[in-house]
């Protein structure tokens, strides 16, 4: 009996995926106590991690039946990613008790959970409007987390509300994207692509267009991305760790799973090619110049993953199961780097870029993680960046779209600039002011973000297991898998 209940919930993950961050979510902010709260989100997140690893292992290596379509290969990959990260954050906001008033940090704690959960439900929803609505759940919660973890900042407020007046034009955008391919399709269940023949196909490609555009909107790919500098300049430590991480990844592996579906029809996949080639272009450009000359060490990562989210889309613009590969990949390597350089900000308790001078020998083990994070983006050999960059050339030099791969380049060498200043200010110039990083027993939780960041990093000296998983979620994605 107990065997067959363990069974049932086993094919029944992704729900769970979404259920327990909830649950935990609402029990978190039930709690008035910070602390309680605290543990009882850790818990939770704790949970989610260890489904989504089981989900992942048995869909991707086994290819065990786990309650969802053949096609749902993004999910499957990024859905332990997220989880993984989303604990960590949770662990660091242990740390970062002084970002939020004693009374508003069991809602922090839960609008975690609930980003989470919302980017959860996204992955795996059936249809359009799931997929929406979960992706509006996880959005609202990151804009509810700029306002309370900059609640003394009056500029972080300012970037809450653009983030509410963005997320309402992306929102507006998808929701009319959904209705012109309900009418195009005659559907809006995902699998309608795949199998039913398109009643209008301009009609449905001009809405699969506007979908795309709106979950690019949440993402913050160029040149929609005004909120990003915004909204993660300005908030506290805790926010921008939660929005640099866990929605950025989430919003971009929920465009690629969207994109993914569209190219199923033929009939779309030229339209969606163009369209995510053009952002992913913009994304590389705007991305890199403004990181380039980035002082805010928040707004420097939050623009190097805009650069990054351009290569994402130029990769899965390809559309072929080679493209989706170093897409995937890529994001995989996008949140490692991010998870690096905001939790090593926040355990500094740095803002501006000059103020990292000589901090190498005062934080070492923050420095350390700053670091390698900078050598990803930069795509330096042996590390996740630049076996991302490596799959991505190869795979636009292989379908003939030699501009991508030389947009990939200029990204790495754009990289090389701003990565490279954190390195020289870390570890080649002299302090000029007072070290004022974080202090207390609790600081030791961002030990587990600083390691498992690095060493997500360095999987690029032996990547067989994550190139492998990658190759699995990309054939599952193209209908190809068994």
């Amino acid at each position: 009996m107990i065997a067959a209940w363990f069974d049932l919930a086993r094919f029944n993950e992704p729900l769970l995926l979404v259920t327990a961050p909830l649950i935990g979510a609402a029990l978190a902010a039930a709690v008035p106590n910070a602390r309680a709260s605290w543990a009882i989100a850790v818990m939770s997140a704790a949970i989610g991690a260890l489904i989504a690893l089981d989900m992942a292992t048995r869909g991707l290596f086994e290819g065990a039946a786990v309650g969802v379509s053949r096609h749902d290969g993004a999910g499957l990959f990024i859905a332990p990613v997220l989880g993984i990260a989303g604990l960590l954050v949770v662990l660091a906001f242990g740390a970062l008790a002084k970002d939020v008033s004693t009374r508003a940090a069991p809602f922090a704690n839960a609008l975690v959970l609930a980003s989470v959960a919302g980017w959860n439900g996204a992955l795996f929803a059936g249809d359009l409007v799931s997929m929406f609505l979960a992706s509006e759940v996880a959005w609202i919660a990151g804009v509810g987390l700029v306002a309370i973890c900059g609640e003394r900042d009056r500029a972080a407020l300012n970037g809450a509300m653009q983030m509410v007046i963005v997320g309402g034009v992306g929102a507006a955008t998808t929701l009319l994207g959904v209705g012109l391919i309900n009418n195009g399709l005659g559907s809006v269940e995902l699998l309608a692509f795949t199998t039913a023949q398109l009643r209008a196909p301009n009609v449905t490609a001009l809405g699969v267009g506007l979908v795309v555009l709106g979950f690019a909107i949440k993402a913050g790919a160029a040149p929609f991305h005004a909120w990003v500098g915004a909204g993660v300049g300005r908030t506290g430590a805790g926010a921008a760790l939660a929005l640099g991480v866990l929605a950025s990844v989430g919003a971009v592996t929920v465009l690629i799973r969207a994109a993914g579906f569209a190219f199923a029809a033929p009939e779309l996949g030229g339209g969606v090619a163009a369209v995510l080639g053009a952002i992913g272009a913009a994304s590389v450009v705007f991305g890199s110049l403004q990181a380039v000359g980035a002082r805010n060490l928040k707004r420097l990562a939050a623009y190097a993953g805009i650069a990054q989210i351009g290569c994402i889309l130029l990769s899965a613009a390809l559309g072929s199961p080679a493209g989706l590969a170093a897409a995937l990949v890529q994001t995989f390597s996008m949140c490692a780097a991010a998870l690096a350089l905001f939790t090593g900000a926040a355990a500094m308790g740095v803002v501006n870029v000059a103020s990292l001078d000589g901090l190498g020998r005062r934080a070492p083990l923050a420095s350390v993680a700053i670091s390698v994070g900078a050598l990803s983006l930069m795509g330096a050999p042996l590390t996740i960046g630049f076996l991302g960059r490596w799959r991505m050339i190869e795979a636009g030099v292989g379908a003939g779209w030699w501009w991508a791969a030389a947009a990939v380049v200029a990204a790495s060498l754009a990289g090389v600039f701003y990565a490279g200043k954190l390195i020289d200010r870390l570890y080649f110039r002299k302090s000029s002011a007072p070290y004022i990083g974080e202090g207390g027993a609790w600081r030791w939780l961002f030990g587990p973000a600083f390691v498992v960041s690095i060493v997500a990093i360095l999987i690029g000296l032996e990547p067989i297991v994550l190139l492998n998983a990658a190759d699995a979620a990309a054939t599952r994605i193209m209908g190809l898998a068994p």
